[in-house]
C-alpha cells in the first residue's frame, strides 16, 4: 500500500517547515549578505576586483556582511570605523577562531599573530607587531625601501604592458 494523497498533502509542508526552521536556525546572527548556492557559496558572484564587488555589496548589505566562499562563512566589513572595532576592541573574540588544516599549516599551528589563540603567546606577539614592526620610526625607515619596490613594480607593469622603458 502507497502512501494516501491527503497523507501526502500533510506531510509534504510540515517536512518544508521543519526543513525551513533548521536552515533558518543555521543562518540565524550572521550578518545579511548576499544568497549562497549549494557547494560554491558566493565564489562566481565575486568578482575579479574583490574589493570593488565588496564595495557595490556594502551599498546594499551594509557595512558589515556574510560571504560564503564555499561552505566557508566569511564576515566582510567595509567600514573604516566597524575595522577598527573589530581588529583592535574586539580582537580577544576574534583571536579565538577556528583555524581550518591549511591555516594550522600555514600558522605553523597558530604561532602567528593572524590565527594565534588568545593567551600569553598572542599578548606577546602583538606587543612586538605594535611596539617593533608598525611603531611610526620603523614604518618611516622603511620608506625609501617601500619607495624603490613601487617604483619597480610600476616599471614592471609599464614593461609588461608594451611600454618603453
Amino acid at each position: 500500500m502507497g502512501i494516501s494523497l491527503t497523507t501526502l498533502y500533510f506531510i509534504a509542508p510540515l517536512v518544508f517547515v521543519i526543513i525551513r526552521f533548521f536552515v533558518n536556525r543555521r543562518f540565524h546572527g550572521i550578518p545579511p549578505g548576499p544568497k549562497p548556492r549549494l557547494f560554491v557559496g558566493n565564489l562566481y558572484e565575486i568578482s575579479p576586483l574583490r574589493f570593488r564587488c565588496f564595495w557595490e555589496w556594502s551599498k546594499i548589505y551594509g557595512p558589515i556582511m556574510s560571504v560564503w566562499f564555499g561552505s566557508t562563512l566569511n564576515v566582510v566589513i567595509t567600514s573604516a570605523d566597524l575595522a577598527k572595532e573589530v581588529l583592535k576592541e574586539k580582537d580577544q573574540q576574534l583571536a579565538a577562531r577556528n583555524r581550518t588544516r591549511a591555516a594550522d599549516l600555514f600558522s605553523k599551528g597558530g604561532q602567528d599573530l593572524i590565527w594565534a589563540d588568545y593567551g600569553p603567546h598572542y599578548v606577546k606577539v602583538r606587543k612586538v607587531c605594535t611596539l617593533e614592526l608598525f611603531a611610526p620610526k620603523r614604518i618611516e625607515a622603511l620608506r625609501p625601501l617601500r619607495e624603490d619596490e613601487i617604483s619597480t613594480m610600476v616599471c614592471s607593469i609599464f614593461k609588461d604592458c608594451g611600454g618603453k622603458g
